[in-house]
């Protein structure tokens, strides 16, 4: 299939969306143009069975059936149709939003001075906006497009009396606060993971007056200003809670979509804490990913992906919720690519049955599974090392180690998990050589093991050092 636009955006339509377009493309309204309406049905047909979409030479004799080929009226052709389809998408987002369609309607009475219709509309519009299920920061951009309108309008009808001035300017300040925490905590999160850095403009200096004016009552701040609290604060576990009570009792008023992103950013951000050694955190994170897992924000098309399946094994298992691990496993594992299935349950099994003791069973469970993802290879090297180290099977141990070490030296990984699995393998050989009863050396490398700056398996290392 030829790469052009139009091909790009006929192949985002569904079936539905086919056959709307198909009407307006026929409206003499839009078109008068026979080739525009040849072309773009020929262009459904082939969506409608899931062909391919045809090459220049086909499209443009199905378009123009009596002419020869001519590159350049095919293309002209090809740009109108998608510029049509353009005009549809806009018109399709405009009609899916009532109160922005009230709203340009308003816009055009008042420019018409058509009074009594701009206060007819203006009624219903004002209802829209009262009945409206959702509070996120558009609907406050809506009410203050609402109220801008309402003052226009008087300004050029009513001579004498006061203008609502005031509910303006109070939604202006409620709209910034709203919008501008939403995106700082987006800006925070992403420089985390890309280690990138962010003005947060005028922001910081008016964080204060949040608390003491109030704006605390309105949902779309309240929700991100807790969420930019936990995360510039150093101690950030009560912010995290404020936040998380203002998700239970006030999540209702925000679209599933937004409710999804702030459920991952807040599910990441407990992720980086249990890597700093957040113990709290722990089950602040499981209960958010069993809270996203029963609202269906962690679901794509009823798949869940490996990423949040393997984490949310790894917050149960910190949690030490083995039974809910379990059934967890059990439960949701039909909802992984079929492909990956089998691999992932037996690893995930593999990790609950080492917690549970159950060293046989986890290398077992770990022999058949099928480790394609680099991460995940790295992790069940990780177990491995520990079930030998447990079970005192040195030779294995030495074996598999350098074996490991290979592998890592062998692979394209970030500086993150190259440091983190080398000083794993770096420590174990420590602990094993470490000669019996001399507290000098061992109190030494237990201070190296503290100090280590990026180290997952650190509480485990002191573990094994303490039982030397």
């Amino acid at each position: 299939m030829a790469d052009f636009v139009l091909y790009e955006v006929i192949n985002t339509f569904d079936k539905s969306e086919l056959r709307q377009f198909g009407k307006f493309v026929r409206s003499p309204f839009f078109t008068h143009r026979s080739e525009m309406e040849r072309m773009y049905a020929f262009l459904a047909h082939c969506r409608y069975r899931e062909k391919a979409l045809p090459d220049k030479e086909t499209l443009f004799r199905k378009s123009f059936p009596d002419r020869p080929y001519h590159d350049l009226l095919l293309r002209a052709t090809m740009s109108d149709l998608c510029e049509l389809m353009e005009e549809y998408l806009i018109w399709q987002r405009l009609r899916a939003d009532e109160v922005a369609a009230k709203l340009a309607l308003v816009a055009e009475f008042r420019e018409r001075n058509l009074s009594k219709l701009f206060q007819q509309t203006t009624r219903k519009l004002q209802q829209y906006l009262e009945d409206d299920s959702v509070r996120n920061a558009r609907f406050h951009r809506k009410m203050l497009d609402y109220q801008v309108e309402i003052v226009q309008f008087q300004t050029r009808t009513v001579r004498t009396g006061e203008l609502p001035l005031q509910d303006i300017s109070n939604s202006i300040d409620i709209l910034y606060l709203a919008e501008k925490l939403r995106h700082s905590c987006t800006q925070i999160s992403h420089q985390a993971v890309f280690k990138t850095s962010y003005v947060f403009g005028l922001l910081p200096n008016v964080l204060d007056q949040v608390e003491s004016d109030n704006y605390l009552q309105v949902p779309a701040i309240a929700l991100y200003y807790y969420c930019y609290r936990f995360l510039t604060e150093p101690v950030s576990l009560l912010y995290f809670q404020k936040f998380r009570t203002e998700l239970q009792q006030n999540g209702h008023f925000f679209p599933d979509t937004e409710l999804k992103d702030l459920y991952l950013l807040a599910i990441n951000y407990c992720i980086r804490k249990i890597n700093e050694g957040g113990e709290p955190f722990i089950r602040e994170g499981w209960e958010l990913y069993r809270e996203g897992l029963e609202k269906g924000f962690l679901l794509e098309n009823r798949r869940l992906s490996p990423f949040t399946f393997n984490n949310i094994v790894a917050f149960g298992i910190k949690l030490g919720v083995y039974a809910d691990v379990e059934q967890f496993i059990r439960h949701y594992q039909s909802f992984l690519e079929p492909a990956q299935q089998e691999s992932l349950v037996s690893f995930n099994l593999a990790r609950l049955e080492y917690k549970r003791g159950n060293h046989n069973t986890a290398l077992r469970l770990l022999q058949t599974a099928d480790f394609k993802d680099l991460v995940n290879n790295m992790i069940a090297k990780t177990l491995l090392l520990k079930i030998y180290f447990e079970l005192e099977e040195f030779d294995l141990l030495e074996s598999h180690l350098d074996t490991f070490r290979q592998f890592i030296r062998r692979r394209e990984l970030s500086d993150y998990h190259r440091r983190n699995y080398l000083n794993v393998i770096t420590f174990v050989k420590k602990i094993t050589a470490l000669p019996p009863a001399n507290r000098t050396e061992k109190t030494a490398l237990r201070t190296e093991i503290e100090q280590a700056e990026v180290l997952t398996e650190r509480e485990w290392l002191l573990e094994q050092l303490e039982r030397k």
